[in-house]
């Protein structure tokens, strides 16, 4: 996660004081709670002089966020992976029989990557769920005699 600076000098920058302005018009539009997370903001960015540091770290936090939410939505177990860097790139998720599944995201990855990473992993998940029990039902149905004439019937694309 990205460190904050520290405290700076309380010097108003052009860069502190457009932040500060953008900050007190986004504050005409937003709700009560809202309106004090861009007050936190605009009190962190006044302390630090660093605007561009603070977003990142704002965005850095609410993609965190994000992350462990949809985990929990989707019943995955999120855990950062402990391989190094070059060993593993991408966000992966261990499907299990019993509902326990693990998503493991590289360490030191951008929250907001690993989440459409688990986001394509989910959907491609749900995607072959969908064609198994397919291929099931057509066997059930006695439509079927073999898997290869089966994916060649059903992945046809339309004429």
């Amino acid at each position: 996660m990205p460190e904050l600076p520290t405290v700076a000098a309380t010097t108003a920058t052009p860069e502190v004081a457009r932040a500060l302005a953008g900050i007190e018009a986004a504050k005409l539009l937003a709700d009560q709670d809202v309106t004090e997370c861009l007050e936190a903001i605009a009190d962190l960015i006044r302390i630090t002089g660093a605007p561009e540091t603070i977003y990142t770290w704002v965005r850095h936090l609410f993609g965190r966020e994000n992350l462990r939410q949809y985990a929990a939505q989707q019943h995955l177990k999120l855990h950062q992976s402990r391989a190094a860097d070059d060993e593993q790139s991408r966000a992966v998720i261990i499907w299990t029989a019993d509902g326990d599944d693990l998503a493991i995201v590289p360490a030191g990855q951008d929250p907001t990557t690993s989440l459409l990473q688990l986001r394509e992993e989910v959907a491609r998940h749900a995607e072959e769920t969908q064609r198994a029990s397919d291929f099931q039902a057509s066997l059930a149905a006695g439509l079927v005699e073999d898997v290869d004439v089966w994916c060649a019937r059903t992945t046809q694309a339309p004429q």
